[in-house]
């Protein structure tokens, strides 16, 4: 009986053990006890720790500042991630090992010219997306002075604008994106005015990503950047006030002298501010072009863009210089000589709500209507001869015609093109070919209207080369639009080239559907000359519509021979039979 109740008592503790041991373990999992590490690191990789803390399960990390770095590096916060595109959040619980990364902005000198891009109103209408302007500071924030990186600016945006702030580079006519700062450095609590949007909204990305104007007003911005690190940028926002014009109003002139016939950044080719004149508001401007430039003149706000120089209604031929001025047959303006120019728009006040001396409001009801084009006058007239603009570099290129000396000379900055030249007499059967100009022993041609140029400050003479029945043309014609080239498939995008068969006759057999559409360009030293070919160059009428002088029109579907005569410019097209 000892014997049992002895063995029982040993149960009783085995048991009683167990329990115990079992209640020890269980207690390991109890939150609150078990820990983990957080470790905080420097920048955003593992090389160096800054601290660690241990924190219990289910309580939080505590967020400190570290010490300064002794290279002047601005500490920006702590990230979860070691790219530093998510920020850590220190309400989250801890339920494992955690790492922590910290951002530090650096300092360093940026002496860049900062700008506002975009799609933009008012006096900004013409900053576009990514061009970039390298002559003008309209769209440039300026650098605060002492700080090696902070640029301020204050701009008038309207509901719906979308911009960055950027850096561009310019070589030749190229632009590109050299720093960019959007969306994502956009400091917090500005919820109200902006937004973030585009393709960059992931964090990793976001400096990329657009902001757009939710509330028109003023606003002052203050950019902090950061040309190491991207993301460690910021952009400081203060609203200044109310920004009321929702359609700012002026003429700037295009085409080019601008290089291109919708906008400009030359602040010297825009029109001072209307003026209330009676009945009538007038802008006056003076500006110098050269012989053979295209002109639109332009009314452009964020909704319309009305090109009041490209219908006749618009032109005052009593009061415009027939002698130096032509409508030509695209409607834009075309000046005969060089030299300086006043220009005088002149709109009926109906169009606008309100006049200041900064603005002029339109009444978009009466600028939508299908008569607005008759609203508006345009007059233009010499004054004067050509002047440059005090602090803008130009190229002088000095035209030589029939070898008696110089005769025409054009003044080209940068981001202008190349206006039309004056062809110089030639013999009976002969052609000029294309101009050219040297730069040592290397010849350049000129593109007419096409090529943006840029501009070192030099001076070149041009000289021209002439074709005739016993000289190869060294010209390349091209053909693009909707029809097969010789057995290769072309359309609006693309130039298939004519085989040359002698000195001056380009062939080549095309295939085309019914009504089907083209064009024949030259192309000189691998530049666009800005020679269209088009229906009225064709002698053989039967076979294209009469009245399209646009392009070349074939009325028949099927397979037809062209032949150009380069000399003449002559272009016969025959039916192949097959």
């Amino acid at each position: 009986m000892k014997k049992v109740f002895k063995l029982f008592g040993m149960l009783l503790s085995v048991l009683v053990l167990g329990l115990v041991l079992a209640s020890c373990d269980n207690s390991q999992d109890e939150p609150g006890e078990k820990t983990y590490t957080v470790t905080f690191y420097d920048g955003g990789s593992t090389d160096v720790v800054l601290d660690t803390q241990e924190v219990k399960e289910g309580e939080k990390a505590t967020n400190w500042t570290p010490d300064p770095k002794a290279d002047g590096s601005v500490f920006r916060g702590w990230y979860s991630t070691p790219s530093l595109s998510h920020e850590f959040d220190f309400d989250e619980p801890i339920t494992k090992d955690t790492a922590v990364f910290s951002m530090w902005a650096t300092v360093a000198e940026d002496n860049n010219k900062w700008e506002i891009t975009g799609n933009l109103s008012g006096d900004l209408a013409a900053s576009d997306w990514g061009k970039g302007h390298k002559d003008t500071d309209i769209f440039a924030l300026d650098k605060v002075e002492g700080e090696p990186n902070v640029f301020e600016g204050t701009f008038g945006l309207i509901e719906g604008n979308e911009f960055q702030f950027a850096v561009f580079e310019f070589a030749g006519t190229e632009v590109t994106w050299k720093y960019q700062m959007g969306g994502s450095l956009l400091e917090d609590g500005n919820d109200e005015y902006f937004e973030k949007v585009g393709n960059y909204l992931d964090p990793s990305t976001g400096y990329k990503a657009n902001i757009k104007v939710k509330v028109s007003g003023l606003y002052k911005f203050t950019i902090t950047t950061d040309l190491v690190t991207p993301t460690a940028g910021v952009i400081e926002v203060e609203r200044l006030g109310d920004f009321t014009v929702d359609v700012y109003f002026a003429p700037f002139i295009g085409g080019t002298p601008a290089g291109g016939a919708n906008t400009t950044s030359y602040e010297d080719l825009k029109f001072p501010v209307g003026k209330a004149v009676g009945d009538n508001i007038v802008w006056t401007g003076e500006f110098s072009f050269n012989a053979g430039e295209l002109l639109q003149i332009y009314m452009v706000d964020k909704d319309y863009s009305v090109q009041l120089s490209g219908l006749n209604k618009s032109i005052d031929k009593d009061n415009t210089d027939a002698e130096n001025v032509n409508i030509n047959s695209a409607n834009e303006i075309e000046i005969i000589n060089s030299g300086k120019y006043k220009v005088v728009v002149t709109a009926d006040k109906e169009v606008a709500e309100e006049v200041t001396n900064e603005y002029v409001v339109v009444n978009k009801s009466t600028y939508a209507d299908e008569n607005k084009y008759e609203k508006y006058t345009v007059a233009i007239n010499r004054i004067g001869n050509y002047e440059t603009t005090k602090g803008v570099v130009y190229d002088t290129f000095n035209f030589k015609y029939n070898g008696n000396g110089t005769d025409h000379t054009v003044y080209l900055r940068n981001g202008a093109k190349f206006p039309n030249v004056k062809e110089p007499t030639v013999s009976e059967g002969q052609a000029v070919s294309g101009w050219y100009y040297l730069e040592g022993e290397e010849k350049h041609g000129i593109s007419y209207n096409r090529e943006v140029y840029q501009t070192t400050g030099k001076t070149y003479e041009v000289n021209y080369e002439v074709v005739d029945a016993n000289t190869k043309d060294n010209r390349d014609f091209k053909l693009t639009g909707l029809a097969t080239v010789d057995g290769v498939e072309t359309d609006w995008s693309k130039y298939t080239s004519l085989k040359q068969t002698n000195n001056y006759t380009y062939e080549a057999e095309i295939v085309v559907n019914d009504n089907a559409s083209f064009q024949i360009v030259s192309y000189w030293y691998g530049l666009h000359q800005g020679v269209f070919l088009r229906g009225g160059n064709v002698v053989s009428k039967d076979v294209i519509k009469t009245d399209d002088h646009s392009n070349i029109t074939i009325l028949k579907a099927g397979t037809y021979k062209l032949s150009l005569n380069s000399i003449t410019k002559e272009i016969t097209i025959t039916p192949v039979t097959k």
